[in-house]
Formats: structure tokens, sequence, C-alpha cells
């Protein structure tokens, strides 16, 4: 199925030191990061994986020397067409619906064995997890979880991989369960000593950076602010629409516990390797 080995670019850039530092643990749990999407699909092309993203991105995690490594990835343009086709996200309505669970779910899968084998070519022990089989959703939060095999693989000293996916629901039959709130859940239950999201953005913006040329990065953004601006008060500008603003709210919690979050581009070279090893790097970082 691996289409080629990644091939070591030049340097990249030097940015501002990042306001937090270390490598691998810290006497705590394992890290955990989450490989966002679009940073490692075609997100114009339905179930196109952007091999040469996801290979670098392989290569810097093995590079970085971290090894308690918790991995999950988003769906990007496999799992966002289906759900979207078949109504998953809404839950189920009537029994047509039902193959729509099976292909969103499918495709989700095969999305994972490009992850696994761009992991196992770099020499790490990627195991698959497959959320369906380990996660209930009650409208579509977490409501029960069985993590033992996530620390079983921990365990065995290999790196767990989990993914959003389509899972079954409490009260709406079927739900999709985020790479994002799985990615919080894991991180609170398993006391990361930080978590890191590889995005195709530097980070969280004042603006919709897509959009507005004149969007500014946000280096440093508290808990606290994210919860103010949801809910409409007063604050500094800060882009909380859309897809950011829904991890931006996954991670308040985290950040809230004393976990720092990283956001940084997974489509940058050389930026995820310097977020794992805590060196200077563009990005944002939430903090409590």
């Amino acid at each position: 199925m691996w289409l080629g080995r990644w091939r070591k670019p030049g340097a990249g850039p030097s940015w501002p030191a990042c306001p937090w530092r270390g490598s691998g643990l810290s006497g705590r749990g394992p890290l955990v990061l989450k490989l966002g999407g679009s940073a490692i699909t075609v997100k114009e092309e339905p179930f196109k994986v952007d091999l040469e993203a996801l290979g670098r991105l392989a290569h810097e995690i093995a590079e970085s020397g971290v090894r308690e490594l918790i991995i999950i990835h988003g769906g990007g343009s496999f799992g966002h067409p289906l759900a979207e086709k078949y109504g998953i996200h809404e839950g189920l309505r009537d029994r047509a619906q039902l193959r729509g669970l099976a292909e969103t779910h499918r495709a989700m899968e095969e999305l994972n064995r490009f992850v696994i084998e761009a992991l196992l070519e770099e020499g790490l022990p990627a195991v698959p997890i497959p959320p369906i089989s380990c996660f209930l959703t009650r409208s579509g939060r977490i409501s029960r979880a069985f993590t033992g095999p996530v620390e079983a693989v921990l365990g065995l000293g290999a790196i767990p991989v989990l993914y959003g996916d389509v899972v079954m629901d409490e009260e709406d039959g079927f739900r999709i369960l985020s790479g994002d709130q799985i990615a919080a859940y894991l991180a609170l239950r398993f006391s990361a000593p930080r978590v890191v999201l590889a995005l195709d953005v530097d980070g969280v913006f004042t603006k919709d950076p897509t959009r507005h040329p004149d969007a500014e990065l946000v280096e440093v953004l508290r808990a606290s602010e994210i919860k103010t601006i949801s809910a409409g008060g007063p604050g500094r500008g800060i882009d909380v629409t859309g897809g950011m603003g829904e991890k931006l709210r996954e991670m308040a919690p985290v950040a809230e516990a004393g976990i720092p979050v990283f956001f940084t581009s997974g489509k940058k070279p050389g930026n995820l390797l310097k977020a794992l090893r805590g060196e200077k790097v563009r990005g944002t970082l939430l903090i409590r």
C-alpha cells in the first residue's frame, strides 16, 4: 500500500522560541499527538492521501525520539464526504443511513492503514485501535470508554493509533466521534504531559487566515479566553468559528487541567519534529 519513502528536505525556517520545552514525557503519561485530517489528506479530492506529507510527518515522529506516545488522526477527505452524504453526524433517522455507517467506518479504516504503514516504514511499532470498538457516545459526547487496549499497547512499548470514527450512540444510534474529542479524552485519561496538534495552518489566528491575509497568529492563549469568547463575552479578537473553534473548545478542558496544548502546521517541514522535541517553532500554545 505504501508508495515510496519520503526523503528529507532542507532545513526549515527559524521561528521565535517556543515558550515550553522538553521532549518525551515529564514523569506522567504518554504525549498525545493529533494529526489533522487536513494535514495528511488532499482536501479537494475525496479519498486521496497526501503521501508526501504523511511520510514526512511519520519521519519527523521517528526523528523526535518520543516513544511514549498516543497518536490520533482525523478523517480529512476520507471521512467527511461520506459522513455528509449520509448525514452520519445527525444520528440515525432511517435505515438507508446504515450503509453510510458501514462505508464511513470502512473509509476511516482505509486511511488508518495508510497512517500505520507510514509509521511502520519509519520503524515505529504502530498498533491500530478502532474507536468504534471502544467508545460509546451520548448525543455525540463520549459517555463510556474502554481504554484497556490503549493502556495495554502502551505497556508493551508500542504506539496506539486511533482516529476519528463513527461510533455507536446511546441516544442517536450512531454519531461521528471526532479525533479531537478522542485526543482530549485520552490526554486527560492518561495524564499526558502535553498535546500537540499538527494542522494545515500555523495555529490559532485573530481571523480565518485562509480568507483574511491580515490575520495575526495568536502565540499564547488561555483556556478561560475560549470560554468567554465562545459565550459572546468580551475578549481579544480570536477566530473561534468553524473547525478551529471546535478544536479549541475540545482542548480547553485539557489546558484547564494543566496540560499544555500546542497547535502548529503539519504542512511545513520540520514543524512537528520541533514541536515534539519542545524546540522553537511557529504555533499557538494553549494554557490554563
